[in-house]
């Protein structure tokens, strides 16, 4: 490609990947890559090739300013800039640098013309570093045609949505003589990141917006790994890596594959994704009652699953609240009725009546709610509770789950069923991939809060409210109901003793399909 002063720049994409990024005319571009992937170099180097066909303005110049945003001036002079300077260099013919030093934004001019040709090109490119300013204030006045935001997943989305509302301005747009830019957008480039942040939840958990495009780079063990020949040792380079790192941090930076927060402390240390997730979607069981769990609230949560005959759990289904939305009972029990209405659900629930041991016959399907949401009914003026509205719109009977609210039995209901062992290798409590914000939970989003103490590492005794929180409730409430309760508690042989010391026969058991 044509560089600076005249010259020639050797660059070459370092895959596949980074090379259909580099032909992308998308408005806007993120690409995720592992450490030393060339992701980067391919951003900075994308907006000068860019340059190089640009609409040509009336004064003979196509004119271009691309502006790099980093989370840090510190950052910005320890990656970003030296991986520029390494394509171009701060002073040469042709070539002004200016600032930069004490955090203060670094810009960059370059221009070349080719001899024997009507080639004319002065492209800029200005770097600034936010430092914990607010974004409007450490980029006004800033005008460019395209930006990009190096480390996105250090930033705020905030930054993404700023710079869409100011690219393009430059060069001026001047309709009566045809200046202005004929392309503008942003590009965006990052590690893979942790599954709270923002560049996951749009880019990689999607969908993505119209005028958006993601490119995620192989990992850096993967076959098809990028930017090798650029690499010291080439895959050693991540052979390295892996071997003295853990894995958490191995998956993400090495293999390019998005983990889960470092923030808090998982609240189920048990949890093996290997053990207690399904590699395929699960299907519910005829002839086996349905069970769900339901979180109240604002932010309800629902889970859908079976008790097997061999006392395995399984999690069909979930129907989660964002956490930026309301949900009520009536727009809930749509949901749930929904849900249940699809042939994967009524190939269990229709026609199909649980036989008791009295002779009778019960409903194929059950619910245990949040104990807190069955108050502030007035049943004298006939008006529901919040989980006596969802019963009656979906016809389930739902019941208090028992054990009142308390955090250890319903924590311990879980655990046990975790760490089950069932024959074949199995454990009690498998889930169903599709549940995707319930595993996350799992992994590290249903975690207790660290504390800001000095000298030691101290947690708080209540788990974190937060997106993972209220699906986490609905399936203490189903295992609690479903028969969890019972085990943990030991409620059945402390009856059977009470009984016996008083000389009489044991109390019935509760059946909770007797409704």
């Amino acid at each position: 490609m044509t560089g600076a002063a005249s010259g020639v720049v050797p660059y070459a994409p370092p895959g596949k990947v980074a090379a259909r990024f580099l032909t992308s005319t998308a408005t806007v571009r993120a690409i995720m890559g592992p450490y030393g992937s060339g992701k980067t170099s391919t951003c900075l180097i994308d907006p000068v090739m860019k340059a190089q066909t640009s609409r040509v303005q009336p004064d003979g110049w196509r004119r271009w300013k691309t502006l790099v945003v980093r989370d840090t001036f510190r950052q910005l002079e320890k990656t970003t800039i030296p991986t520029w300077v390494r394509w171009f260099p701060k002073k040469g013919e042709g070539l002004e640098w200016v600032g930069g030093e004490g955090g203060r934004p670094a810009k960059h001019t370059m221009t070349w013309e080719q001899k024997g040709s009507d080639y004319r090109l002065e492209y800029i490119v200005e770097f600034v570093g936010l430092n914990e300013q607010a974004i409007d204030t450490a980029l006004d006045g800033f005008e460019f045609t395209s930006a990009f935001i190096n480390a996105a997943d250090k930033c705020a989305e905030e930054l993404l949505t700023y710079l869409l509302g100011r690219k393009g301005r430059y060069p001026p747009t001047d309709a009566a003589t045809g200046a202005g830019a004929d392309w503008a957008g942003v590009s965006l480039d990052f590690n893979a990141p942790n599954t709270e942040n923002w560049c996951y939840k749009r880019f990689i958990k999607g969908p993505l917006l119209p005028g958006e495009e993601f490119f995620r780079q192989p990992g850096g063990r993967d076959p098809e790994a990028e930017n090798l020949t650029h690499l010291k040792g080439g895959r050693e380079y991540y052979d390295d890596l892996a071997l003295r790192n853990p894995p958490w941090w191995v998956a993400r930076y090495v293999d390019n594959k998005p983990g889960y927060s470092r923030a808090g402390k998982p609240v189920y240390d048990d949890f093996d994704p290997n053990l207690n997730v399904s590699k395929t979607i699960l299907s519910p069981v005829p002839g086996i009652p349905l069970e769900l769990g339901l979180d109240g609230g604002g932010t309800p949560a629902v889970l859908i699953g079976q008790k097997m005959p061999n006392a395995q759990w399984r999690i069909y289904d979930e129907i989660v609240t964002p956490a930026d939305k309301t949900t009520g009972p009536t727009r809930l029990a749509e949901y749930i009725n929904a849900l249940l209405a699809t042939p994967r659900y009524r190939a269990v629930t229709e026609g199909f009546w649980l036989r008791r041991g009295d002779g009778e016959f019960a409903k194929p399907i059950v619910g245990w709610g949040d104990p807190a949401a069955f108050y502030g009914g007035d049943t004298e003026a006939g008006d529901k509770s919040w989980m006596e509205v969802v019963a009656a719109k979906t016809q389930i009977p739902i019941k208090p789950a028992p054990g009142g609210n308390e955090l250890a039995p319903r924590h311990d209901a879980v655990r046990q069923a975790l760490v089950r062992p069932i024959e074949g290798g199995q454990r009690g409590l498998l889930i169903s991939p599709n549940c995707v914000v319930l595993i996350e939970g799992f992994a590290a989003g249903y975690r207790f809060r660290k504390l800001q103490l000095a000298g030691a590492d101290r947690w708080d005794d209540k788990p974190e409210k937060n997106e993972w929180s209220h699906v986490h409730d609905a399936g203490q409430y189903l295992l609690l109901g479903g028969g969890e309760f019972m085990e943990v508690t030991g409620r059945r042989e402390k009856r059977e003793r009470a009984a016996a010391m008083r000389g009489r026969e044991p109390a019935q058991e509760y059946d909770p399909y007797q409704w």
